[in-house]
């Protein structure tokens, strides 16, 4: 171990998880930041509300969907934390809480745990497999066809609907479509910020799955900026498919929420 690595014992060691430690120390960190952006991002445009506060992220977009108001750790999380996230959203609010750190039991805070969704890295570069010829993917660029998406994504997730804002499109929020024979089957987003692309929001109709929809929109997703890693956190259902994209589960997180 070479000494610039040591501690001489005249400072405290650095965790990783300050806020001053740069974005590119861990994937890791990359991911929870872009991830924490997007949903701040989604907060402000559809005219919610944002905090930012030593560890953690707060962004209530005011949504029925509790995907879409998240309070992101980007610390390790303790009880007092997790109870100012809990008074930030409104009573009746659902929302989610991340942390990519295994917590505390949170249910004094009056959270229920979620589980612990795998997260996931994918190597820049690589070119998605040719699509069937009644399959096409392209990106929502217009409000009207947004509506379309948020269709897809909530009676495929489900989940309640709520709008995309309009104001998101041609940032860098980007949203995919997948089509079968011209008809809405499959959407996702990404995501790009702090050197990664973030991806979430896969959902496929139940009537497109398994024909590969999910693993089209994901692959048009990941290659939003094809000089950038991905990252996603998958479902135990979804880790098969996007193993076979080559991502690579590193850890699981941990979720909490409230309805």
């Amino acid at each position: 171990m070479g000494t610039e690595t040591m501690n001489t014992g005249t400072e405290a060691l650095r965790t990783g998880w300050e806020d001053t430690t740069p974005s590119d120390d861990t994937l890791t960190l990359a991911g929870l930041r872009a991830m924490a952006d997007r949903s701040a991002g989604w907060a402000r445009a559809a005219g919610g509300h944002t905090r930012r506060e030593a560890g953690l992220v707060l962004a209530d977009a005011e949504s029925p969907c509790l995907f879409l108001n998240v309070a992101t750790a980007t610390a390790p999380l303790d009880l007092p934390a997790a109870r100012a996230a809990v008074e930030f959203f409104p009573a009746g609010r659902p929302f989610a809480l991340l942390s990519p750190v295994p917590t505390p039991d949170l249910s004094p805070a009056g959270l229920s745990l979620m589980g612990h969704p795998p997260f996931m890295i994918r190597p820049a570069g690589g070119a998605a497999p040719a699509l069937p010829p009644d399959v096409a993917v392209h990106e929502v660029t217009d409000p009207a066809e947004l509506t379309v998406w948020d269709r897809v994504l909530a009676a495929g997730f489900p989940a309640p609907e709520s709008p995309a804002p309009p104001e998101l499109l041609g940032g860098p929020t980007r949203f995919w479509l997948a089509t079968v024979d011209g008809v809405p089957a499959a959407v996702a987003l990404s995501h790009v910020a702090h050197g990664v692309v973030n991806v979430e929001a896969v959902a496929a109709l139940a009537r497109h799955r398994g024909r590969g929809l999910g693993a089209a929109v994901t692959w048009a997703a990941t290659l939003a900026d094809p000089s950038l890693p991905a990252v996603l956190l998958a479902s135990d259902d979804g880790i098969g498919i996007y193993r076979r994209m080559g991502y690579l589960a590193l850890t699981r997180w941990t979720m909490w929420f409230r309805t």
